[in-house]
């Protein structure tokens, strides 16, 4: 394979299908350095039947595209498909701004691409045992070479694949971009079966979508305060929580209506997702 610098047309140039959406904020930086610097590090692409498919580095291109670059330094590669699709996994998985479920989303994929070049893993036994022991010999592997090539802990890696591998697409899809898309509710729904993963997905996004509606100023108490610009105070919060905490399944029972419950479970349930979204940001 051919390693050497070469530059090419910028019109010849085509980005992937496959390729991840633009960051409007990462482009403007990039677009910012590379006017000031140049363009460090060459843009890597394969022939196509017309010129030549973006395999790594759509946002310098794009950059560069935007500084009115009429060439751009790549290295043309001879890679296949799935090689090429395993390069811009690899670079968006390097991109700080991906959420937990694309991470999850191409982590799995990665692996799963792992899998297909390496096909010797998945054959010579039969059964469950050939299943275990497949997983035996691919995972160090699939999770050492990932960790090396993103820069993430091998921990990260598994952690990443897992989620992707057991939280079905459709889930995934409807959380990302939303505040349940942290890898505390993947984690929570992982292990449900597909249909109680849509109906915990839909019940807090409908949830969510409820609290926004309802968060608007109303007179008396915290939301009094809110309205007036006043918060509560951390020994005012740390007096509610302590509260919470001093209390029993069989105390809320007591205390709460039977009418009343099915909201308060929904309430307690948001307050649990907003804490866990608090210590995942203190754990980032």
């Amino acid at each position: 394979m051919n390693n050497l610098i070469t530059m090419l047309p910028i019109e010849e140039l085509h980005r992937h299908a496959k390729a991840r959406a633009l960051n409007d904020y990462a482009l403007a930086e990039l677009a910012d350095s590379i006017e000031r610097v140049g363009l460090i590090n060459p843009i890597r692409v394969r022939k196509a039947y017309e010129g030549y498919d973006i395999i790594a580095g759509h946002h310098r291109f794009a950059a560069c595209d935007s500084l009115g670059h009429r060439e751009i330094a790549c290295i043309v590669v001879e890679d296949g498909d799935l090689r090429a699709e395993l390069a811009m996994i690899d670079e968006n998985l390097c991109r700080a701004e991906l959420s937990p479920s694309d991470k999850a989303t191409q982590t799995a994929r990665r692996k799963a691409i792992h899998r297909e070049l390496h096909p010797q893993t998945k054959h010579g036994q039969a059964g469950a045992a050939a299943r275990w022991n497949a997983d035996e010999k691919i995972a160090p592997a699939f999770s050492t070479d990932t960790a090396k090539a993103t820069g993430q802990s091998v921990r990260t890696v598994q952690l990443h694949a897992e989620r992707g591998e057991k939280v079905i697409d459709e889930a995934l899809s409807a959380i990302k971009g939303t505040k349940l898309d942290t890898g505390t509710y993947l984690d929570r729904i992982k292990n449900l079966s597909p249909n109680e993963q849509m109906t915990a997905v839909k019940r807090d996004l409908a949830w969510e979508r409820k609290k926004d509606r309802d968060d608007q100023p109303r007179q008396g108490g915290i939301a009094g305060r809110i309205e007036t610009k006043q918060t509560p105070t951390y020994e005012e919060m740390r007096a509610a929580i302590l509260l919470l905490r001093e209390l029993t399944a069989d105390d809320m029972t007591r205390i709460c209506p039977p009418n009343k419950r099915a909201g308060m479970c929904q309430q307690l349930s948001a307050l649990i997702i907003t804490f866990e979204q608090v210590k995942e940001g203190v754990s980032a």
